[in-house]
């Protein structure tokens, strides 16, 4: 595939695979996991947190944060590639899959932002890199600006809050599917709609156990109150990272699914550009879950960004 960043501080790259890709129903809560990987728990910040760990024994620790609504698990497909040489670690996010709801009634982003910082501070680890997904990536930036003296690399895919507020076009995908659930949990025919509509470029990625999984999980009246307070406190300033993109002094990659209708690349691009020394790649053929559609692709870009010496 050649260098992925060449001569400038900033490139673009679209990264296209003609190889088979995993299957997404792998990346679903409740099936065996694979060799290798531990499911753990850890006490922090008023927090039960569920997580997978897995990798190597040595290297840089890499820490890989979801979006809202899903799971630890959706990490897999990728980390079985970062995991040759790196060591990993997947927490569900507070109020989501197996991890225990944040306490008391707040659901802001700055809650999260704690209750991650305390998950982080209590494995201890001296120096790691950061992963995050969509709102994952929102908590990857907050968790690099909260803790410089040991985040040392930050990778953020298809992230939230890199604008100063969220898409008009974003919140009215969402709405359809939010409002009702103050009277009803959502059905499968709601949630296959949002998943084609908002996260998958390729429909067929939003498979029968992808559906049931999430409609499960909104069953649950805690848990569903929890996500609804999250999906509208993501509209929230203190949600958004635009204004504090300069103050990052670490190497950072933005990637971005180049078909992604949440947060298109565009905005991600000029986002990178922000950031002292920030790269961008976008990823073809993958919407707002590209470790999920194409993760060999997403895997390689982490890798030779991890894995490259920094300037």
């Amino acid at each position: 595939m050649g260098k992925l960043f060449r001569g400038t501080r900033f490139a673009t790259k679209h990264v296209t695979s003609q190889t088979q890709e995993p299957s997404p129903d792998d990346m679903t809560p409740g099936q065996p996991l694979p060799s290798g990987v531990a499911e753990r728990f850890l006490e922090a910040g008023g927090v039960r947190f569920r997580y997978l760990q897995g990798g190597v024994s040595s290297g840089l620790p890499l820490i890989l944060l979801h979006g809202w609504p899903t799971w630890a698990e959706v990490w897999l497909s990728v980390a079985r590639e970062l995991g040759t040489r790196h060591p990993w670690i997947a927490p569900d996010l507070p109020c989501q899959n197996r991890s225990s709801l944040l306490p008391g009634n707040d659901r802001t982003l700055t809650a999260y932002r704690r209750a991650i910082g305390a998950f982080v501070d209590a494995l201890d680890l001296a120096r790691f890199a950061v992963v995050g997904n969509s709102m994952g990536g929102s908590l990857a930036t907050m968790l690099a600006l909260d803790h410089p003296d040991h985040v040392v690399k930050l990778v953020v895919l298809d992230a939230a809050g890199l604008t100063a507020k969220l898409p008009g076009r974003t919140a009215r995908m969402y709405l359809p599917f939010l409002l009702p659930c103050y009277v009803r949990a959502p059905g499968p025919n709601s949630v296959r709609r949002l998943l084609t509509k908002a996260v998958f470029f390729d429909p067929r990625f939003a498979t029968d156990r992808w559906v049931n999984a999430i409609v499960a999980a909104w069953k649950v009246r805690d848990r569903r109150k929890a996500f609804m307070a999250t999906g509208f406190a993501l509209r929230r300033r203190d949600a958004s990272v635009f204004a504090d993109l300069e103050r990052l002094r670490i190497p950072t990659l933005v990637l971005s699914g180049r078909h992604d209708v949440q947060f298109p690349w565009q905005s991600a691009e000029t986002a990178s550009r922000r950031i002292p020394g920030g790269r961008f790649a976008a990823i073809d053929q993958a919407g707002h879950f590209p470790m999920v559609e194409k993760p060999r692709e997403t895997a390689h870009l982490i890798s030779e960004f991890i894995d490259a010496k920094s300037p």
